[in-house]
């Protein structure tokens, strides 16, 4: 007995036949307007895996590029700050400001100097001062409050004087025994007793004043340093030694903020030791701070080190110039604060003094400017780096996915002319039969 075929079944193959080429037809299509080899994981695994670690790879640089310019703006706009704090504060106004001052042929336009060196030092600040966008450029890793101000005659970098170090004197009453107790707690406290390190004798040596104590490496300030500052003090010998340990502590926390970090991932391979403490050499420090440019602290003189403070003690120098004396000279009665009860000759003596101190510092600050030169090329060789490094990745990725055009194109108009054929033969071989109608 013979099979029939009806016109029911002919069009069940050939609408499944017809879905296959419209489908074939829309793959064509796709890969025509999106350029690419394979549309999901399932095309083709290993090409998506590969795809998916070069994107990846990609995004990665992008982000470092985008740091690195950020950076660079920032360094440049500091670069540039600097060098007119160089060229016109330091060697177009204060040098010769000083230079003239301490020369008795131009002494009768000292007063004049003394107020010129004063706005200078003003002005110097107010140039550290400057913003980047929402951010202060010389507050190291605390951009976001004005890192200089000045307080009267003291200059405070983040709330603290950059005198610190000196401002109080070791007091000549019997030490009340604060820092043995608060040590003696916190290593009797700690997980394994008995742990007192060489960092902890450090600190105890340098707080306690102890002759010959050096400052503590910054860093490595152990807890019970922390608690000994909350102490409040009962007597007055142990608030006068609370105020020493303090005004030593400030210092080391103005060491700390000179050499603050900010870590930036700039493609050097980000790479951690333990958490929060980064490979040195794996990343970029971003930080810029501003009491490391201009220093802090006193010297053995009892001479501040900072240079807008050095060109404030030459302004009371010269201040005491008294053009009315015969012979005209220096007048003590008429000297700033930082020179008041100083004689005559000690006034003059300050002022040699302070003129090699002066050109020290001004040579520290040059050479801080050159540092940030030096990293500013940095910056530049590595955003052409991660640029060239950008475009290969770019290029990875369209091998890996990219289609060849022309063959997409000629794919595409063989699938298309198919799928007409198909639709052309349909219209003409089928047609209902007589028995279907019957049914």
């Amino acid at each position: 007995m013979g099979f029939r075929i009806t016109t029911n079944m002919m069009m069940n193959t050939y609408r499944y036949n017809l879905q296959g080429s419209t489908k074939k037809l829309s793959d064509a299509r796709d890969m025509v307007l999106t350029q690419r080899n394979f549309n999901s994981y399932a095309d083709d695994p290993a090409a998506a895996t590969q795809e998916f670690r070069l994107r990846r790879d990609f995004y990665s640089t992008y982000s470092q590029l985008n740091n690195t310019k950020n950076v660079y703006s920032k360094y440049n706009t500091a670069w540039n700050n600097l060098q007119g704090i160089k060229t016109k504060l330091i060697d177009g106004t204060a040098i010769e400001s000083v230079m003239r001052g301490t020369n008795d042929t131009t002494g009768e336009a000292r007063r004049g100097l003394a107020t010129t060196l004063r706005e200078t030092s003003e002005s110097l600040i107010y140039a550290l001062n400057q913003k980047l966008g929402d951010q202060f450029i010389f507050a190291g890793n605390d951009g976001l409050n004005v890192p200089f101000e000045w307080k009267g005659e003291d200059l405070l970098y983040r709330g603290i004087n950059v005198r610190a170090g000196s401002l109080v004197d070791k007091p000549e009453t019997a030490d009340p025994g604060l820092l043995d107790r608060v040590s003696d707690k916190a290593n009797k406290q700690a997980a394994v007793p008995s742990t007192w390190t060489d960092d902890d004798e450090a600190w105890y040596n340098y707080l306690s004043g102890a002759q010959g104590a050096k400052a503590p490496e910054a860093g490595t300030r152990p807890d019970w340093v922390n608690d000994l500052m909350k102490e409040k003090g009962t007597t007055d010998g142990e608030k006068a030694w609370l105020s020493y340990y303090k005004d030593k502590d400030d210092y080391m926390k103005l060491k700390e903020m000179s050499g603050e970090e900010l870590y930036i991932d700039l493609g050097m391979g980000v790479a951690e030791k333990s958490p929060n403490n980064p490979v040195n050499g794996s990343y970029f420090n971003g930080a810029l701070c501003g009491i490391d440019f201009i220093d802090f602290g006193v010297d053995e003189d009892g001479d501040p080190k900072n240079l807008a403070l050095l060109m404030r003690e030459f302004a009371d120098i010269f201040q005491a110039w008294d053009e009315n004396m015969d012979p005209q000279g220096y007048n003590p009665d008429l000297a700033g604060p930082s020179a008041q009860g100083l004689t005559k000759e000690e006034l003059e003596e300050k002022a040699w003094r302070l003129l090699d101190k002066f050109k020290d510092s001004r040579e520290h600050c040059v050479e801080k400017w050159d540092e940030l030169d030096a990293q500013a090329v940095f910056l530049v060789t590595n955003q052409e780096r991660l640029e060239t490094l950008l475009t290969d990745t770019n290029t990875q990725i369209l091998d890996v996915f990219q289609v060849d055009l022309a063959d997409a194109i000629t794919s595409f108009s063989w699938q298309q002319y198919c799928y007409n054929a198909a639709l052309k033969i349909g219209n003409q071989l089928l047609s209902q039969s007589l028995i279907d109608y019957m049914r």
